[in-house]
């Protein structure tokens, strides 16, 4: 069945001499991994590896067969061309890290108009952002909890009623949790704060290099107790230099 919609390319790799295979989040689908031909052999009917970069907002028509672990491109363009991500070496660096931690995080990823329209307007916001874009990592990651159902467990806004967050369980306990995956003291009385950080209100959290990647660590290990397919980025140690 042949349909037309719109994606985000979460991965790139190559396939042998001549293909690749691209795992693009789909407005219509979700996670959709697609078989490709180079344009760079020269012989037509390829697509340039540019069209195809992590984190482009593309819009694709390709016929879609069930049986297929592998769908084929029919046409693809870039729908929304970016101003400065691609430019911009700290910008382009929390696109890798987030590209790759999306490849993980989403792989089984069904049909989600929410989370596709969610990372799309935070795509879109960055790139057009021109400061103030050191928290821009966590706060999506805090936002995309709530549109795969990871919502901590939390009973009031304003503070947690017991001392002890358990991450494995995402709940609070009164007492540490024996697998040793928990927050306590301040880190679990900043929690219900921290949750409350999203685009609008990120640049008012003063946090250190310290305490992001303390906060980065944290959202990393939960990601990986929740989603058992998922693994820790290995563009993480990049992300933490750069915005050091």
């Amino acid at each position: 069945m042949v349909e037309t919609t719109c994606g985000i390319v979460l991965h790139y790799n190559r396939y042998g001499d001549e293909s690749a295979i691209v795992d693009i989040l789909t407005l219509s689908r979700g996670s959709v991994s697609f078989l490709v031909r180079d344009c760079r052999q020269r012989r037509g009917g390829g697509l340039r590896a540019t069209l195809l970069r992590p984190l482009n907002i593309v819009e694709l028509v390709y016929d879609f067969r069930p049986s297929l672990s592998l769908q084929k491109i029919q046409e693809l363009h870039i729908a929304q061309p970016y101003i400065s991500l691609p430019y911009d070496p700290i910008k382009e660096t929390v696109a890798l890290f987030l590209s790759e931690f999306l490849h993980g995080a989403l792989r089984n990823e069904v049909q989600n108009a929410g989370l596709f329209h969610y990372l799309q307007y935070s795509l879109r916001w960055l790139d057009a952002a021109h400061e103030g874009i050191a928290n821009f990592h966590i706060a999506l990651l805090i936002g995309l909890t709530r549109h795969l159902g990871l919502w901590p467990n939390i009973q009031r806004k304003g503070r947690l009623t017991l001392p002890y967050f358990d991450l494995r369980e995402s709940v609070e306990t009164d007492v540490p949790p024996p697998h040793g995956l928990f927050l306590m003291g301040e880190e679990a009385a900043a929690m219900p704060l921290l949750l409350r950080m999203n685009l609008r209100n990120m640049h008012r959290f003063r946090l250190n290099r310290s305490q992001r990647g303390r906060i980065l660590d944290v959202l990393t290990t939960y990601y990986r107790l929740h989603l058992p397919e998922f693994r820790d980025p290995r563009s993480l140690a990049v992300l933490r230099e750069v915005l050091a």
